[in-house]
């Protein structure tokens, strides 16, 4: 069954002429979100790829995207690092990066704060990122999730898929994290038909598909599934693309450490009995009272900065 799609009720910006100009997709990315000519032009010692990183198509290609929301009336409200996301998400494709820019940069989802229900949320130890842990190959962030505590009768569902995309931006701040993306572990241990409804499944899946936020997903671990979870992968695996399902695997926590750096385990909560080493409580305020504290920083510097304008 495909999964439905969400339709914002937040405006949307009309796309510009520039849009519908014929242009061709370029190369990737450097280490670290920095727009200059002379940091483009340094290429990353883990560069698998074909295209240049630093190449002038690519600078080129920024650029294009750049004045084609200058037309669309967004102009410098648009961060370059967000144009950047947005393009290697979509593999560096103007036109697809263009559109999704001036369709959703308005919706709520890419300016979300840890204040209000989201704290609140966060403190339900539902979601949160592992900081520290990288996969095997030392390329992929990792998030986790316990599913048995979200229950969808008692709880808002769009406080969990703000909870996914606050961290899926988290987690995306650099160019390196751009074009790497990340590593979901779900923890299914516990889990019962009372923390699963067919709605939330349908958002969540399109969440991790990067419907709600250009964050490329590219590890998806499904781990101590109930024996009856096979029921529910018939429904899931419609809702997935082709590309994004191959990214799936079903298996016990015995075999986490064939995906995850050495030393895995100092990372991964205790909840994980064979493999975890850490407090969840732990982890999770680590986690919070770091955001809180970023948050704190950006306020008394616009405060700074406002006073300065003010005198």
């Amino acid at each position: 069954m495909p999964g439905r799609s969400i339709v914002s009720t937040t405006r949307t910006t009309a796309l510009p002429s520039f849009f519908s100009r014929s242009r061709t997709p370029s190369g990737r990315k450097d280490a670290t979100i920095n727009f200059s000519a002379q940091t483009n032009s340094r290429h990353s010692s883990n560069n698998k790829s074909s295209m240049n990183y630093g190449s002038h198509s690519l600078l080129k290609s920024l650029q294009n995207i750049n004045i084609a929301l200058k037309e669309a009336s967004l102009g410098s409200s648009v961060s370059k690092a967000t144009v950047y996301r947005y393009s290697s998400f979509y593999s560096f494709n103007e036109d697809q990066a263009l559109k999704a820019i001036c369709q959703a940069y308005h919706q709520r989802y890419l300016h979300l704060t840890m204040t209000g229900d989201l704290l609140a949320q966060f403190q339900t130890r539902t979601l949160f990122p592992l900081t520290g842990l990288k996969t095997r190959d030392l390329k992929c962030n990792v998030l986790y999730m316990r599913p048995c505590r979200f229950v969808p009768e008692e709880m808002k569902t769009s406080n969990v898929i703000d909870n996914l995309c606050y961290v899926l931006n988290d987690l995306s701040q650099t160019k390196e994290e751009c074009l790497n993306g990340v590593a979901f572990i779900a923890n299914l241990e516990d889990w019962t038909m009372k923390n699963y409804s067919h709605d939330y499944c349908i958002q969540f899946m399109e969440a991790l598909q990067g419907k709600m936020v250009p964050t490329k997903v590219e590890l998806f671990l499904i781990v101590n599934p109930p024996r009856w979870f096979g029921r529910i992968w018939k429904v899931m695996k419609p809702m997935l693309s082709k590309s994004f399902s191959k990214k799936v695997h079903i298996i016990k926590e015995q075999r986490l450490g064939d995906f995850f750096m050495e030393g895995y385990e100092q990372y991964l909560p205790m909840e994980f009995e064979s493999c975890g080493w850490r407090q969840t409580e732990e982890i999770v305020e680590d986690y919070i009272d770091m955001k809180q504290y970023e948050n704190e920083q950006k306020l008394t510097k616009r405060s700074k900065f406002s006073s300065d304008c003010i005198i």
